[in-house]
């Protein structure tokens, strides 16, 4: 899978049962942003066992049913097939507008396609979010957690990261410096290892 970090990460592991497989979705596109510093520091600080590939969604077409019709483009055939080989899928959402951006939301109605089971069907899926706002991204998290269980996709309820004021907690190369923030991110992936468990 070209446009997949890590492939060998996302084929389900039968031969390893303690081991996690996570496809982790960041859906910022800016070069420096703080939800793919977030993923970073996520990645670094997942437990042992956990292996963590990532999708880039830019390179995904929005959707269109036309274009379906001609057969899923190569980018969507690699986001469905490393959907179904994933774990877990950790989606690492900004907020704009007080909403899900655009590249997020696209990955999510691709994946919800057929062929039948579509990929969320039965996913087990943890959600994180930074902004330099004051909400942490808690509305894009709703508005993705509603479109979600629509999808019979498997939301771990708790813990949960939503970060305010993202810019005080990383430094100029975007490296995670918050000790209570990092210290939260270990629990939270210690968590989703264990929701991931849970549903295989």
């Amino acid at each position: 899978m070209r446009g997949v970090r890590a492939p060998c990460t996302l084929r389900r592991m039968a031969d390893h049962p303690d081991r996690i497989s996570v496809l982790a979705i960041a859906g910022s596109c800016r070069r420096r942003s703080f939800n793919r510093a977030l993923l970073r520091a996520a990645r670094a600080r997942a437990p042992a066992g956990v292996d963590i590939g990532e999708f880039d969604p830019s390179r995904l077409p929005f959707f269109d049913g036309d274009v379906e019709e001609a057969g899923d483009p190569e980018a969507v055939r690699e986001l469905k097939a490393a959907m179904h080989a994933a774990d877990l899928v950790l989606l690492v959402t900004p907020e704009y507008n007080a909403g899900l951006p655009a590249v997020l939301k696209n990955a999510v109605d691709w994946g919800s396609r057929p062929p039948r089971p579509q990929a969320w069907d039965g996913r087990p899926v943890a959600i994180m979010g930074a902004t330099p706002g004051r909400l942490g991204t808690a509305l894009a998290q709703r508005s993705l957690r509603e479109s979600l269980a629509g999808l019979n996709a498997h939301v771990m309820p708790q813990p949960r990261i939503l970060l305010p004021g993202a810019a005080r907690l990383f430094d100029d190369d975007l490296r995670l410096t918050d000790a209570a923030t990092a210290e939260r991110l270990d629990k939270f992936m210690a968590a989703a290892a264990e929701w991931a468990r849970r549903f295989r």
